[in-house]
């Protein structure tokens, strides 16, 4: 099982080329567990995304028939490391400021044929009771099936697989201790977790 996330993807934003980074699947949190915000970074930046459940094995998936291999949807969040410096052990790139234990935040997967995704299908965020960020999937760059079928040129999909689909530069939010999350994909909330 891999998890891909995808960096940028939105319209306006200062970059407009959506960029790719991989995280292994203890990157997931999911289940409305707590976040524990790890003590080598004093700031992590969330970054609300739609998150993918891929459904079948594929490789170089035409755009018409990506939709058959996602079956399900969520809320999610990209949670970055800041500030994170590194260790004097070991030197990381900067990939590791997205793919810690717990970097990848999941909702409840809603089954494709029970929402809406629309380009009027909006991502709304909360942080204790009070609304930080709402995302119109219209203004991403290239859609869910745009993106299977560029990503399948590379990677094998296979089932189980976790596609975070990108976000906007200007939706992100910092992470408090002690706040409350929560996510709905339009009216329906789907994500909610404290951080610790």
């Amino acid at each position: 099982m891999k998890v891909i996330g995808i960096k940028g993807n939105y319209k306006n934003d200062a970059k407009e080329t959506p960029s790719v980074y991989l995280m292994a699947d203890s990157s997931l949190l999911k289940d409305g567990k707590p976040l524990f915000l790890p003590d080598f970074a004093d700031k992590f930046i969330a970054h609300p995304a739609l998150a993918v459940r891929i459904n079948r094995l594929g490789k170089n998936i035409a755009k018409r028939f990506a939709p058959r291999y996602y079956d399900a949807v969520t809320v999610g969040l990209c949670i970055e490391a800041h500030d994170f410096s590194g260790s004097a052990t070991i030197a990381y790139d900067d990939s590791i400021k997205n793919a810690f234990d717990g970097s990848a935040v999941l909702g409840d997967f809603i089954p494709v044929e029970n929402c809406n995704l629309s380009d009027n299908t909006v991502l709304h965020l909360e942080q204790n009771g009070e609304v930080i960020s709402e995302t119109l999937l219209a203004d991403m760059i290239l859609d869910i099936d745009s993106l299977i079928e560029e990503l399948s040129k590379y990677f094998t999909f296979k089932i189980g697989d976790i596609l975070f689909t990108g976000y906007r530069q200007d939706g992100a939010f910092p992470l408090t201790i002690n706040s409350t999350i929560s996510g709905k994909l339009d009216s329906l909330e789907v994500l909610h977790f404290k951080v610790k």
